[in-house]
This record gives C-alpha cells, structure tokens and sequence, in this order.
C-alpha cells in the first residue's frame, strides 16, 4: 500500500480528498501559500588589512626572493551521506531515479531522517498506515518538523508497506504512481530523509522530502 502527501507553508492543513489509484490509497493535499516558515542566509566578507604607506628610507640591498605561499582555499563542507543499510539504498535509488530524469540529486539530511525513522517505527507499533495520527488527526510528519525545529518552506512525505522487504519492489510501486513519482522527483526538494522499519511480517517505509 502506498500514500503520499505534499504542503506548502506551515499552517494546519484543510481537507485533504482522496481517491483510488491503481489498488492502492493515495491522498494529494492542496497547496498551503500562508504561514511560511523563515529561513535565512548568512553570507561574510572578509576585508584584507590595509598596507600603510611606504616611507623614504635609505637605499638597502634588494633582498632575496621570498617564495610566497597562496592561503588554503576552504572548501564548502559536503552533504551528509553517511547512511546505509535498507535506507542507504533506497537514498541510491532515489538520486538514480532522479538522475535518470535530468533532476538534481537530494542531499541526505539526517534530521528529516529522524522524523521518517520515528514515523516508520510509531505507524509499525500501532499499526496503522496513514499520514495523519489516529489519536490527533493531524498531519504527524509535520507535527514532528514543528516539534524538532527542522525548519522548510515546503515539505512531503511518501509512505508505503509490503510484505517483501526489497527497496527496488518499494521503489518500483513509488515510482509507478503519479503522485509518489511527482515528490521523488521534484526539483524544488533538496534534502530527503529516510526511515524503515520491519517487524518480519511487514515492511514500513517513510520517505520525507523539503527544500
């Protein structure tokens, strides 16, 4: 089974409308264009300090030419991408999939990957399967962004289980519906988070996507 969501901004969703797609439930939320979290951007320059002027001095013998090395340039740190197992692949499957399409590959970000860990785990334990919490009914995935402080301007969250705990069988039925298919590969996410769980009879797994 498969679902999907989307959103934009931060405030509580409205309805949401569903309907059937090839045997599976999937669930498509309107777009949200007020309450967008803040962001911000820090940029520094560095001013080089100033050389005083010279002063007459006697003449003095040229000195011998110093050899002068350049400053280390400082490179930009790289994206985590430290992760492995059952997640690590479907992480690899996602960028090749993305690839394929001629969209920019997704940094891995290991907090949403906290919020797809804790969402796979709490749906195996209470067994149920949705992105709203049965005992809140509101939207968990970014009840959890909200709570950790992970800020986004726009976020979305796949979810699926099977019974065959293959990443590739998963990743063939995201990648066969619309829906699933349109948050993998959306250019306007940057950084994915992945969580799977297992409890040997089923598999769940919890993709969550922002900007």
């Amino acid at each position: 089974m498969l679902a999907t969501i989307s959103i934009l901004g931060s405030r509580p969703p409205q309805p949401i409308a569903t309907r059937p797609l090839a045997g599976a439930h999937v669930t498509t939320l309107g777009s949200l264009q007020t309450g967008v979290n803040g962001l911000g951007r820090l940029a520094l320059r560095v001013t080089p300090p100033s050389t005083p002027a010279p002063t007459a001095a006697p003449p003095a013998p040229a000195p011998a030419p110093v050899a002068v090395r350049p400053a280390p340039t400082r490179r930009p740190t790289p994206p985590i991408v430290g992760v492995g197992g059952a997640a690590g692949a479907q992480f690899s499957l996602i960028n090749q999939d993305r690839a394929a399409n001629g969209v920019a590959p997704l940094a891995y970000s290991a907090a949403l990957a906290r919020v797809a860990q804790y969402r796979a785990q709490d749906m195996l334990n209470r067994n149920y399967f949705s992105h709203y919490d049965p005992s809140t009914g509101q939207l968990a995935f970014v009840g959890l962004l909200r709570l950790w402080g992970i800020p986004y301007s726009t976020a979305g969250e796949n979810i699926a289980w099977s019974t065959n705990p293959s990443m590739g069988g998963i990743n063939t039925m995201f990648m066969n519906s619309p829906e699933h298919r349109a948050n993998i590969l959306k250019a306007a996410y940057h950084r994915v988070g992945l969580g799977v769980a297992s409890n040997g009879a089923k598999t769940m797994v919890v993709e969550v996507f922002s900007n």
